[in-house]
């Protein structure tokens, strides 16, 4: 009998690092692409399922908890239980600290901390019933170093951190590992719309302060949340992984 493919749930998967996790996480589980563009989540998914991927989209707003209830119950519809989870769903900062209004300091936090509370919140019954399963969550090198003009956005990351180790210490009696990745500057959509006009003078500006000279691939940050999530990390949790192309070094 072969053994049951597991299932992942990745949120903020119609583009960027979450669609690079999805098409690396596909080759040998199930995977639930969650966005909040449906129809974007629903055309990557139907684009993995055209190589001979096992994939579904869902829609999903991970700060409404009905919202975030009813993407696990389509995933469970569809694959059963599910295996591990990917809080990638983020959103970027518009302006400066000093300048911020509470409605975008509260999207900005509802978005990456809110969401990953209730996704994982929503996931961790499966896995404690099963035995153990994975959670990565996505922090950034900004809630190491602080973040000029994102205060909002580095302090989401900063609790990103710390959600992530007291999950891991939480639920490890229960086999769930929970870690996080810490990206630098990576050439995404989200980063680039961030940016704007001013993308060629941002990028030539932000590679000075890379010390491998250039902005990293959303597969490389995959290739670290594929290692996380699998087997190979089976002794590793509670831990931030930071992949910066040598930015912020111990």
């Amino acid at each position: 009998m072969s053994p049951v493919r597991r299932t992942i749930v990745v949120t903020g998967a119609a583009s960027g690092i979450g669609l690079a996790t999805a098409r690396r996480m596909a080759a040998t589980m199930n995977v639930v692409l969650a966005d909040i563009d449906a129809p974007g989540a629903g055309a990557a998914a139907d684009a993995l399922k055209a190589g001979g991927a096992v994939a579904v989209g869902v829609g999903v707003d991970v700060t409404d908890r009905a919202s975030v209830l009813a993407m696990m119950e389509a995933a469970r519809a569809v694959f059963g239980p599910v295996h591990a989870l990917f809080n990638n769903a983020g959103v970027s900062q518009s302006g400066a600290t000093a300048d911020l209004d509470e409605a975008e300091w509260d999207r900005v936090v509802n978005t990456h901390v809110k969401g990953a509370f209730l996704c994982a919140q929503a996931a961790l019954p499966d896995m404690i019933a099963q035995g153990g399963g994975a959670i990565v969550n996505m922090a950034s090198i900004y809630a190491v170093t602080g973040m000029v003009d994102g205060g909002a956005y580095a302090a989401a990351k900063a609790a990103m951190v710390s959600l992530t180790k007291s999950l891991a210490l939480e639920f490890i009696a229960q086999g769930i590992r929970v870690n996080a990745v810490g990206p630098g500057p990576i050439d995404t959509p989200l980063l680039r719309a961030a940016v704007g006009d001013e993308w060629a003078g941002w990028k030539a500006r932000r590679i000075e302060r890379v010390p491998m000279g250039r902005l990293g691939a959303p597969d490389e940050i995959a290739a670290v949340v594929e290692f996380l999530i699998g087997d190979k990390a089976s002794y590793i949790t509670g831990q931030l992984l930071l992949a910066d192309g040598g930015q912020v070094t111990w």
